[in-house]
């Protein structure tokens, strides 16, 4: 599914925030790190997502929909993925996993 990815898509960064912790209490948190990971994105679709406010009332959003190849690291929600427009944040996502074993992550950014 990966190498199928690959001849369609195109490669793509992927980048996540970690904090350590804190250093001791004193100190406050720990500097965060940053790790970067490349990926392979096909552009799916863009749609619209529904949800309810606490009054009840829907409120629409508008997001991209991704396929990232699950040949390394998966992507979580609040990672930023670095597109050819720019960098996002990861609203959600969604693996593709028949049997167990992922094949693919559907994503979803802000449009």
């Amino acid at each position: 599914m990966a190498k199928a990815l690959a001849e369609v898509g195109y490669a793509a960064t992927l980048t996540r925030s970690t904090a350590t912790g804190p250093r001791c209490e004193w100190d406050g948190p720990a500097d965060p790190v940053t790790q970067t990971f490349p990926v392979t994105v096909v552009e799916d679709t863009a749609t619209t997502r529904y949800s309810r406010d606490d009054g009840g009332a829907l409120i629409a959003r508008s997001v991209r929909v991704l396929m990232i190849a699950a040949d390394g690291e998966a992507p979580r929600m609040g990672d930023r993925i670095t597109l050819p427009d720019g960098q996002h944040e990861i609203a959600r996502v969604a693996p593709l996993q028949p049997g167990g074993t992922a094949l693919l992550y559907e994503v979803e950014v802000a449009a």
